[in-house]
């Protein structure tokens, strides 16, 4: 965990949950998401005492993508009450720490559109929270195949990607019928 809900995960894993000799600011980072206290309790198996283990540093950046909402963003919002309730997005300063909420982070920049900001769009994490269910697929995804994205962007930024097919199941990140 870096600042409590956010969690960091590494470009790294043990085949046996023995870990020693690591310092995770000379491994990549995968992502950064935010979590529920359920997550230490039903994702973690243990906690790691070793003491050659060195834990990251500060967070890299402090940009998160905050979805648009019907009810919350008005006009930003380009869907209907039918469309899917997440809908294009903002890219918002959350602060080094993770000290600012994300309704009250500044805005970065306004509706975030296909093309224009496809890099943006991939770089940053949505602020939605992560179940333990979605880390497990995501992270499992991408150590069997070398994906690293969060499938909930399929729907908030429709056209973002043209392999869904490919990819079917797609993560429990999405409710079921769109899988």
């Amino acid at each position: 965990m870096l600042a409590s809900p956010a969690m960091q995960f590494y470009d790294i894993r043990s085949p046996d949950g023995c870990w020693k000799d690591v310092d995770l600011n000379l491994v990549a980072p995968l992502f950064r998401v935010f979590v529920g206290n359920v997550i230490l309790k039903n994702l973690v198996k243990s906690k790691i005492r070793d003491e050659s283990i060195i834990a990251g540093g500060d967070l890299s950046d402090s940009l998160w993508i905050k979805p648009y909402t019907l009810t919350m963003d008005g006009h930003h919002y380009k869907g209907d009450r039918y469309s899917f309730p997440f809908l294009g997005g903002k890219l918002i300063d959350l602060g080094k720490r993770g000290d600012i909420g994300v309704t009250l982070a500044p805005v970065i920049r306004e509706d975030l559109e296909l093309p224009n900001d496809r890099e943006l769009i991939e770089k940053y994490e949505l602020t939605n929270m992560w179940g333990e269910d979605d880390l497990c697929d995501r992270l499992c995804r991408y150590f069997d195949c070398g994906i690293n994205r969060d499938d909930l962007k399929f729907e908030i930024f429709p056209g973002l990607w043209n392999d869904r097919e490919m990819l079917r199941p797609l993560t429990r990140r999405l409710p079921v019928p769109l899988r």
